[in-house]
C-alpha cells in the first residue's frame, strides 16, 4: 500500500493510496470543521450544510448529485461529527471522473438556494425527532452534555431544531465560505487507479478552488473537572442504559495506546473482564463494554451497559470489582497480548475495502497529521508493559473527574441512591489501591504476523458435491491475508413448532457456550487472542456456523471450529442465562419502534405462515424451550447431506479440503430438510396500529413478494433499485420534494414460499396520511407507465455497482455464495448477474410492478395516532 501526497496551489492538500484488488476509487473529503466549531445560536449548522450541498450546485440540480452517482453504479453519504465533516464517493474505476466531479462541486460550488433550504430544515427536524426516539442516543446526549459543562462537545452534533429554523442562508453560506476552505480540507483517494493521471484529474476538479481565507476558530474550553457529576433522565424505553465515564487527554496524548488496551481488556470481546463478568457469568447486563473516546480535545474512558433497572445493584457491584482489580493487579501476559494483537489487526482488516482504507488513512491525516502514523502507534503498543496499563487506570480512573450516566423508566430514588453508593465505593477503592505496590513482571509482545499482499495470484473457484451429500465452495483470493467460511444448514423459523418459536435463535445463542473439551471461556479467550470471530447464527429458511480470521491463525481457527461443530455441550445454566436475555429484548423490542411496525407488517401478511413469526420467539414460547430441545433440533439440521461450506480468501485448499472432507463423514449422512408449506391467499387489505407514544410515527405499506427461486427476482431488484438510494423516486419525491422523512426506502424479502415488497417511513404523526398516499402514488406509477431508458440505466448501473463494492468483503462474497447454493441456485451467481440486471427491459419492470401491486396490501403504522380505517391491535 503506496502512499502519496501533494498539495495543489490553492492549499488542498491530497493523499493517494494505491490498491489494485478491485476495480473502485474512494474519493472522500475531509473538512476540518464540526460541531465542536460553531457559534453560540449556530449550534448544528456544520451537519445542516452536510444535508444542504447535496441539494444543488452550479452544475447539479435537485436530486442530480445522487442520480449522478448511483447511474455511476456508485454509491455516496457524508457524516458530520464533533471534530469533522467528511463526504465521501464509492464508485468503479471507469466512472471516477463523475465521482471527482460530484464531490468538486458539493465542496466548491453548491448553491444554498432558499426553497431548498427550507425544505430540507424539516428533513433534519425529522432526524432530530428520530433521535428523541432512540435510547441509545438519548444516553450519549446525556452523558456529553454531562461530561462537558463548557466545552462544546457536551453540545448534540445535530444541533437544536429552534436554530435549524433560523438559520438564514446568508449565514449558511457565510460559514461555508468560512470554514469549507482548500486550506481546511484534505483530499483522500484510494483504490484502483494509476496515480500521475489522477493526480492531472484532481488537478481539474479542484484546482479551480479558490484559497479562501479560513475562520479561526477557538473553542470553549472545558473547566477542569474535580468532583464527581451524576445525570439521571426519565426515558420511556424497556432498557435501562448507563455510561460511567472519566475524563481522558485528547488523541495525540502518550497514555492513549494504554487506555486502548485497557479498553480492550475491561470490555471489548467476548473474554473481556466486564463481558465475562456480568453477562457471561451471570445474565446482569444484555450488554456491557469498555471504550475510548479520544477526540481532538479532551475525551472520556468510558464504561457502559445496557440492563434491566432490577439488576442494577448487581451490574455496579460487578464494575466495582473489576476496576479494584484492575487498579491492584497487573493484566496477564494473555490478556496483554490479546489485546495488541486485536489493535495491530485493525490495520489488516482496514485492507478489505478501498473505504476502509481510505477511511484509516483520513483518520490519521486528521487527527495525527501524519497519514503514516500507524506504525508509530504499532511501536508504542508493543513497548507496554503489564504495569503501565495499572499506572494508565490509576491515573483516570478516579471519582473526582467521574461523569456518571443513566437512563430508565422511573425508580429515580433508588437510582440516585445506586449511583451514591457507586461514587463512594469508588472513592474508597481509590483510597485503598494508591499505594499497592505493582510487581515487575516480565512481557514481551509478540508481534502480528501477516503475509505480504498478493494481487498477482488469480482468484480460483472450486466446487466439490462430497459423496456425504455435503457441498464445499473454497474460493481462494490472496489480495489480503484473511479467510471467511461460512457453514449453513436448511433448517430455521420454517421448522419449528409454533409454540416454540425461538428454538433456532436459542440454540445459536447457545451453541457455542462450551464442548466437551472446552469451557465456554477457553473457547471466547482463543478466539478473542486470534483477533478472530467465531458464531452461530440463525434466521428463517436456515442456520449455521460463521468464521472470520487473519490467514496466520488458519489451523487453530479450524480445529476450534472443528470441536465446536461436533461437541457442543448444551445445558441448564447457559440456556437459562441466554434465555433471560432474550427475554429481556423480546420485552424491550418497543423501544425500536420501527422494529416493531416490520414485525407487525409480517404478522398479518403472512398469516398462518411461520415467516408471520418473529425469530426470537414471544415470551411465552421461549419458556417451552428446554435443553433436551436444543440436542433434538441440532441432531434434526446437522446431517451431511444438509450441510453446504464455503470458505473465501488466503488459505490452504488442500487442508481445508481435507477436514472439511473429514468433518461430513464424522456425522450422519441423513437428508436435505426441504418441506413446503401452505401460504394461504391474502382475503383482503389490511391497516393495521399500534399506539405507541413516540415523537414520529413509523409506516410499512406492502405485498406479498417473491420466492428465492422466483424468475423474476432480477427484475425485483432493478425495480427496488428504481425506487431506493437517494436518486430513487421514494428518495426524490417524499423526502427531497415533499420533506416528509428523514428515513425513507424500499423494503424487500424472498423466501422459500413467498416474499414481500413494500416501503418503510419514519415521518411526523401529521404527515403519515400524505406518506401513505405518495407511497401508493409511486407504486400506481411504475404500473402505469414504463419507466424510462435513462432511469432504468441508473437503476441497472446502480445495483450492480453497489453489488461491486459489496464484494470487496470477504465476508460478503461467503454469504452470497454460501446461500445462492444452500436455496438451490447457482453459487456462482453472484458473480455472473451482471448481465440479468441489463437484461431488464421497461415492459418487465411494469409487468411486475402490476404482479405485484395488483394485489391486496398490508399498511402497518405504530405512532401516537393513526388515521381513519386503521384497526388497532
Amino acid at each position: 500500500m503506496k502512499l502519496k501526497q501533494f498539495q495543489l496551489k490553492n492549499g488542498l492538500k491530497v493523499l493517494f493510496v494505491e490498491s489494485h484488488k478491485s476495480p473502485v476509487i474512494s474519493i472522500q473529503m475531509w473538512v476540518r470543521t464540526g460541531s465542536a466549531d460553531e457559534k453560540k445560536k449556530e449550534e448544528g449548522i456544520s451537519h445542516f450544510i452536510e444535508h444542504l450541498v447535496f441539494k444543488g450546485t452550479r452544475k447539479y440540480g435537485l436530486g442530480e448529485i445522487a442520480s449522478a452517482v448511483e447511474g455511476a453504479g456508485g454509491e455516496l453519504n457524508a457524516y458530520t461529527s464533533f471534530d469533522q465533516t467528511v463526504f465521501y464517493v464509492t464508485v468503479s474505476k471507469t466512472f471516477s471522473k463523475t465521482g471527482l466531479s460530484v464531490i468538486s462541486e458539493m465542496m466548491g460550488y453548491p448553491t444554498f438556494d432558499a426553497q431548498e433550504i427550507d425544505n430540507e430544515r424539516e428533513v433534519v427536524i425529522e432526524e432530530i425527532k428520530r433521535g428523541e426516539d432512540s435510547p441509545h442516543r438519548k444516553a450519549s446526549q446525556l452523558l456529553f452534555s454531562t461530561a462537558y459543562n463548557k466545552h462544546p462537545y457536551g453540545i448534540p452534533v445535530i444541533g437544536y431544531d429552534k436554530n435549524i429554523r433560523e438559520l438564514s442562508p446568508k449565514k449558511i453560506k457565510k460559514f461555508f465560505q468560512d470554514r469549507y476552505a482548500p486550506r481546511n480540507m484534505f483530499l483522500v483517494v484510494s483504490g484502483d487507479f494509476e496515480s500521475p493521471e489522477m493526480k492531472k484529474n484532481v488537478e481539474e476538479f479542484f484546482g479551480g478552488f479558490k484559497d479562501y481565507k479560513v475562520r479561526k476558530i477557538k473553542r470553549t474550553a472545558e473547566v477542569a473537572q474535580k468532583s464527581p457529576r451524576h445525570a439521571y433522565l426519565h426515558a420511556n424505553f424497556n432498557e435501562s442504559l448507563m455510561y460511567a465515564a472519566f475524563k481522558i487527554p485528547s488523541v495525540k496524548h502518550k497514555d492513549i495506546p494504554a487506555l486502548d488496551v485497557l479498553a480492550l481488556i475491561l470490555g471489548q470481546g467476548d473474554s473481556s473482564r466486564l463481558v465475562h463478568r456480568l453477562r457471561i457469568e451471570e445474565p446482569i447486563a444484555n450488554s456491557v463494554g469498555a471504550f475510548t473516546f479520544s477526540p481532538m480535545d479532551q475525551g472520556v474512558f468510558a464504561l457502559s451497559a445496557g440492563f434491566q433497572i432490577k439488576n442494577l445493584s448487581q451490574l455496579l457491584d460487578g464494575f466495582l470489582i473489576e476496576i479494584e482489580k484492575i487498579l491492584t493487579q497487573h493484566p496477564t501476559s494473555e490478556e496483554m497480548q490479546k489485546a495488541i494483537t486485536n489493535l495491530a489487526s485493525e490495520q489488516v482488516y482496514s485492507l478489505e475495502t478501498v473505504d476502509g482504507i481510505a477511511r484509516k488513512i483520513g483518520h490519521l491525516e486528521f487527527y495525527m497529521r501524519d497519514p503514516k502514523y500507524f506504525p508509530k502507534y504499532l511501536k508504542s503498543l508493543y513497548k507496554l508493559k503489564p504495569n503501565d496499563i495499572v499506572k494508565a487506570a490509576r491515573k483516570y480512573i478516579t471519582a473526582k473527574t467521574l461523569n456518571f450516566v443513566l437512563t430508565t423508566n422511573g425508580q429515580e430514588v433508588i437510582c440516585r441512591q445506586e449511583m451514591k453508593r457507586f461514587t463512594d465505593r469508588l472513592k474508597e477503592i481509590e483510597k485503598k489501591t494508591k499505594n499497592v505496590k505493582l510487581k515487575n513482571t516480565q512481557f514481551k509482545v509478540k508481534a502480528l504476523k501477516t503475509s505480504a499482499l498478493n494481487k498477482e495470484t488469480p482468484i480460483e473457484n472450486k466446487i466439490f458435491n462430497l459423496p456425504t451429500g455435503t457441498k464445499i465452495i473454497l474460493r481462494h483470493q490472496k489480495d489480503t491475508p484473511t479467510v471467511s467460511m461460512r457453514m449453513a444448514f436448511m433448517g430455521g423459523l420454517r421448522i419449528e413448532d409454533k409454540e416454540k418459536t425461538g428454538l433456532s435463535e436459542l440454540m445459536a445463542r447457545t451453541w457455542l457456550a462450551g464442548t466437551k473439551n472446552h469451557s465456554e471461556q477457553e473457547i471466547n479467550n482463543r478466539i478473542d487472542s486470534m483477533a478472530a470471530s467465531l458464531g452461530a447464527f440463525s434466521g428463517r429458511n436456515s442456520v449455521g456456523l460463521s468464521m472470520d480470521f487473519l490467514s496466520h491463525y488458519e489451523k487453530p481457527m479450524v480445529h476450534l471450529m472443528e470441536d465446536v461443530f461436533l461437541n457442543p455441550n448444551w445445558g441448564d445454566q447457559v440456556l437459562n442465562r441466554e434465555r433471560e436475555i432474550l427475554h429481556h429484548q423480546i420485552v424491550s423490542k418497543h423501544d425500536n419502534p420501527a422494529q416493531v411496525t416490520i414485525a407487525q407488517f409480517m404478522k398479518f401478511l403472512f398469516g398462518e405462515h411461520p415467516y408471520s413469526r418473529e425469530t426470537w420467539g414471544d415470551e411465552e414460547t421461549i419458556k417451552n424451550i428446554d435443553v433436551h430441545d436444543l440436542q433434538q433440533y441440532y441432531r434434526q439440521i446437522r446431517s451431511a447431506a444438509n450441510m453446504t461450506i464455503c470458505v473465501v480468501g488466503d488459505f490452504d485448499q488442500k487442508y481445508w479440503h481435507h477436514k472439511l472432507t473429514e468433518l461430513s463423514e464424522k456425522i450422519e449422512k441423513g437428508s436435505r430438510l426441504e418441506k413446503n408449506l401452505p401460504v394461504e391467499v391474502l382475503p383482503q387489505e389490511i391497516k393495521v396500529f399500534k399506539k405507541l407514544e413516540r415523537e414520529q410515527s413509523h409506516l410499512v405499506v406492502g405485498y406479498r413478494g417473491l420466492t428465492l427461486k422466483d424468475n423474476d427476482r432480477f427484475a425485483l431488484q432493478v425495480m427496488q433499485s428504481i425506487l431506493s438510494g437517494q436518486g430513487g423516486r421514494l428518495f426524490v419525491e417524499l423526502r427531497d420534494k415533499n420533506s416528509l422523512a428523514y428515513s425513507v426506502s424500499p423494503m424487500r424479502m424472498e423466501g422459500i414460499e413467498t416474499g414481500y415488497f413494500g416501503a418503510y417511513i419514519g415521518c411526523s404523526p401529521e404527515k403519515v396520511e400524505k406518506a401513505i398516499q405518495m407511497i401508493h402514488q409511486e407504486f400506481d406509477k411504475l404500473m402505469q407507465t414504463p419507466v424510462g431508458r435513462d432511469e432504468l440505466e441508473r437503476a441497472q448501473r446502480y445495483i450492480v455497482g453497489r453489488h461491486d463494492i459489496d464484494l470487496q468483503r470477504k465476508s460478503a462474497v461467503c454469504n452470497s455464495i454460501l446461500f445462492d447454493s444452500v436455496y438451490g441456485l447457482d453459487p456462482l451467481e453472484t458473480f455472473n448477474s451482471t448481465e440479468k440486471y441489463f437484461s431488464i427491459t421497461p415492459d418487465d419492470i411494469q409487468k411486475l410492478a402490476k404482479r405485484i401491486f395488483s394485489q391486496k396490501a398490508v399498511t402497518s403504522l405504530v405512532g401516537s395516532r393513526a388515521p381513519q380505517g386503521f384497526i388497532e391491535v
